[in-house]
């Protein structure tokens, strides 16, 4: 790895240490354009009621122009509503901790990154690098053509730079299961899809750890009914998604011949297939008190495992993460005992 991407690393390592939920190299893509990458994204649970998102700007070099990053992250923290940034750089100048605390960026000095190369061994690591991770698909070379693993990857992980929602648990279930049934499928390549898997799935429940925070304090049968809903109809709730919908049948009644017939025959039909969805067993199982208290803890193991130099099975994880892990597999009718079969 260069320089910059084992600072990195060191970095990822340290927050782990403190708790924090950890991701490398977040694109954030503003319509369509690759804007950057964040360095290093962090996700902190304070309260039942309180979530942090951090973003870790590294940079490590001879020239790190310390107090151009201060402003670059500060605009990066608007932009993706993060609550905190830092900048991490090979600068020892006071002035620039000044300058940052003044912004209210914090500002991990030259100081500090030498105390962390000295105290850490990169070589010692039981972890493996997103670089590795990236190069692990890239070994499949079919994994372009079969479904872009890759792709796939990259795109989940930028889906954190924007606000963590139902919006974005619904694009990530879809992946996940992707994976899941390369898993089964793919016997050659099930360590790597279950890899995949693990990773996706650690969004996920890091996401509705986030959107619990607005409905910790209600009853278990109304937080059920809202996580149905917002599984269902993503972000804009029953509401926003019936507004659209009348707009869109409007439309077609009004310029379309026999519009009438043809947009009571589409609201039927998309109201059919949103019934038919079977979020209400997500919905039944995240409201669960002890379920949503082991999220967080749930989130950080699914990446743990994700990325463990020695491929750690799920068969060996905690019951609150195969009890996660199941219920998607429920979500998505695929068979428990088919699963486990094709991957002991």
């Amino acid at each position: 790895m260069s320089k910059g991407y084992k600072m990195e690393e060191l970095l990822r390592r340290y927050f782990l240490k403190s708790g924090y939920y950890v991701i490398r190299g977040v694109p954030f893509i503003y319509e369509g354009f690759d804007v950057t990458d964040i360095d290093v994204w962090l996700y902190s649970r304070t309260s039942s009621v309180s979530r942090e998102i951090t973003l870790v700007d590294s940079k490590s070099k001879k020239t790190p122009q310390a107090i151009e990053r201060i402003f670059w992250v500060q605009g990066l923290k608007t932009a993706t509503k993060a609550t905190n940034a830092i900048v991490a750089t090979t600068d020892r100048r006071p002035e620039v901790k000044d300058f940052g605390r003044e912004l209210g960026i914090v500002v991990l000095d030259g100081n500090f990154l030498q105390r962390l190369t000295s105290t850490s061994d990169i070589t010692i690591n039981e972890r493996i690098s997103d670089e590795e991770f990236f190069n692990k698909i890239n070994e499949y070379f079919l994994n372009k053509l079969d479904g872009d693993w890759k792709g796939r990857i990259k795109h989940c992980k930028s889906l954190l730079s924007n606000t963590l929602s139902f919006d974005s648990c619904n694009e990530w279930l879809a992946h996940a299961k992707f994976f899941a049934e390369q898993s089964i499928t793919k016997e050659i390549q099930r360590q790597l899809a279950l890899r995949c898997l693990y990773l996706v799935c650690s969004f996920i429940a890091i996401a509705i750890d986030y959107s619990m925070k607005e409905i910790s304090f209600l009853e278990t049968a109304e937080r059920s009914k809202m996580i149905k809903e917002g599984f269902t109809y993503g972000s804009r709730g029953t509401l926003g998604i019936k507004k659209i919908l009348d707009v869109a049948i409007g439309l077609v009644e009004e310029n379309i011949n026999d519009g009438a017939a043809i947009g009571r025959k589409v609201r039927t039909n998309v109201e059919k297939q949103l019934s038919e969805l079977n979020t209400a067993i997500l919905g039944e199982y995240f409201s669960k008190n002890e379920v949503a208290k082991s999220l967080f803890s749930v989130g950080r193991e699914f990446e743990h495992i994700a990325m463990s130099r020695e491929f750690i099975h799920h068969g060996y994880a905690s019951v609150e993460l195969r009890s996660m892990l199941f219920c998607l597999l429920d979500y998505w009718n695929f068979d428990r005992r088919l699963f486990s079969i094709a991957s002991p």
